[in-house]
């Protein structure tokens, strides 16, 4: 029986990383290939807000995406051809592959956020949690891995964290009049108006909190605690201010009946808790 779990095991696993292999390269295939039009249209697909223009900086880093994913596909082939899955003790060449295609994702996250498309960085952020989760059961399994490893591979969880929190935080701190007036019309009709300080009291706390956590993980890099010795206190804090910020704005979607967009949100703390949790038994 016991020899029979092993290869199930197995068998489950190259199952993951061949899927990964197709996943990310046939997004890089698209990304590379593709024209300016499709891309376009590549990157609107889930997007509530779609725009007709893309700059030529913004073109040359979704191709830049595609490269990374081209090359985490790679990399999971390799990983394939050398069945890493039979053996699961240190499987050096998986883990690479998981970490470039969470940078991968994180890169396209922050080029979503930055033309608006909150929908499309919201399931990239998912995604690259996940691809976390699976990197921290891999070096969970394997205790003695390589610390050069583990001394980057939080590195890409600080600009995730960074950018989906700091983006909207500034934008409700300093976006001007008309970013406040958008949020008092969407709380026009519930109780929020009428609590002191009203909406734009409620906007501008949410984006305090939200610009708190780039301080937090600012001051986790000055202090080096990304690396697999150092404690991971304001990292705990950043992750932390994420979960409380997230538990809010899923709420304010909530009281408005926005009932798609709440469960959407609810996923945020979930996977930023599960992160916590495992970047903490990681250090253990």
């Amino acid at each position: 029986m016991k020899k029979i779990n092993v290869d199930l095991n197995s068998l489950g696993i190259s199952i993951v990383i061949f899927s990964l292999c197709a996943f990310v390269m046939t997004h890089a295939f698209g990304l590379l290939t593709s024209e300016e039009s499709q891309i376009l249209k590549y990157q609107n697909i889930v997007s509530k807000e779609p725009i007709d223009y893309m700059s030529k900086n913004i073109l040359l880093a979704f191709r830049l995406v595609g490269l990374l994913l081209l090359s985490s596909g790679l990399i999971f082939f390799c990983s394939f051809v050398k069945m890493e899955f039979k053996n699961f003790h240190n499987p050096v060449i998986l883990k690479w592959g998981i970490l470039i295609a969470i940078i991968s994702g994180m890169l396209y996250g922050a080029l979503m956020r930055i033309v608006g498309n909150q929908q499309g960085a919201a399931l990239l952020f998912f995604f690259d949690m996940l691809l976390y989760l699976l990197l921290f059961f891999i070096e969970r399994y394997n205790p003695k891995t390589n610390t050069f490893f583990r001394s980057f591979m939080l590195l890409p969880l600080y600009l995730i964290l960074f950018y989906t929190m700091g983006l909207p935080g500034w934008a409700k701190l300093f976006g001007g009049p008309m970013v406040i007036e958008r949020y008092v019309k969407m709380f026009k009709n519930s109780f929020v108006a009428d609590l002191p300080g009203g909406t734009p009291l409620m906007i501008y706390g949410l984006g305090l909190l939200e610009m708190l956590v780039p301080l937090f993980l600012i001051i986790s890099l000055l202090k080096l605690e990304f690396k697999v010795s150092s404690k991971k206190n304001w990292l705990n804090y950043a992750m932390l201010t994420s979960i409380f910020t997230f538990g809010m704005l899923c709420f304010g979607l909530a009281i408005l009946y926005n009932f798609a967009g709440s469960v959407n949100l609810v996923f945020y703390p979930i996977f930023t808790l599960l992160v916590l949790i495992c970047v903490n038994k990681l250090t253990v």
